[in-house]
């Protein structure tokens, strides 16, 4: 074999190669955005499979039932009441969960209708990881 030969054979091999990786890559590519497109949907079909059922507090044997999604505690050692805390719930169910939303502290929130009013307020927030959710 002559080397003109041998120089084409190996810009072929090299070329189907990088086609190779590259149609690889677009294979993996497509696969992964149908699949994040997907989980999109199922995550928004569990969510939806939340409205309306009953959380209870968890292990700490009450809930912190709040007026926004966060916990804002800067003032609670002053005389200064202005924290969002409503109130401690210590009886089941705490309420029926109306939406779930992700707060600006990066936790999952609960915007729940409460079992008992509090204050002449009806519904609150309560974290995710604070309660479990009756199914």
């Amino acid at each position: 074999m002559d080397a003109k030969t041998k120089k084409y054979l190996i810009i072929g091999g090299v070329a189907t190669v990088v086609v190779a990786l590259a149609g690889f890559g677009v294979h993996k590519f497509i696969k992964n955005r149908k699949n994040r497109t997907t989980s999109g949907k199922q995550k928004e079909r569990e969510e939806q499979k939340l409205i309306g059922k009953k959380v209870h507090y968890g292990s700490e044997g009450y809930v912190n039932v709040r007026s926004s999604a966060k916990v804002d505690n800067e003032n609670w050692t002053s005389m200064d009441f202005s924290h969002n805390l409503l109130t401690q719930v210590e009886s089941n169910p705490v309420g029926t969960i109306l939406e779930r939303l992700k707060g600006e502290d990066g936790y999952y929130w609960y915007r729940i209708k409460l079992t008992k009013p509090v204050g002449g307020k009806t519904e609150g927030y309560v974290r995710e990881d604070a309660v479990v959710v009756q199914y």
